[in-house]
C-alpha cells in the first residue's frame, strides 16, 4: 500500500504567517519575503520522503590549508590540564 504525503508548501507558508516575534530584537517576517518562499515553492517539485537516503554516500570535501608554523614550536600551557599528551 502506497502512503502520498501531502505537500508540505502550504504548512511552510502558515508557520511564516503565523510566526510571532519573541522580544524586539526580531522582526516579523515580512510579506515580501513570504511571497518569494511562495514563488520558490509553487516551482519546487517535492519528494514524497522526509528523510535522507541513509544507504546514499555524499561526498564531502575539506579544503588544507598548510601551516607555517612547526608543531615541534607550540607549547602547550598547563592551564589546559593536558599532561597525560606526551611529545613524540
Amino acid at each position: 500500500m502506497a502512503l502520498t504525503l501531502p505537500t508540505f508548501s502550504p504548512q511552510i507558508v502558515k508557520v511564516l504567517n503565523l510566526y510571532t516575534p519573541v522580544n524586539e530584537f526580531e522582526e516579523r517576517v515580512s510579506v515580501s519575503f513570504i511571497r518569494t518562499i511562495q514563488t520558490r515553492l509553487r516551482g519546487r517539485c517535492e519528494s514524497p520522503q522526509l528523510l535522507m537516503d541513509t544507504k546514499v554516500i555524499y561526498p564531502v570535501t575539506f579544503p588544507f590549508n598548510p601551516s607555517a608554523l612547526a608543531l615541534e614550536t607550540i607549547q602547550i600551557p598547563s592551564s589546559l590540564n593536558l599532561g597525560f599528551l606526551v611529545r613524540v
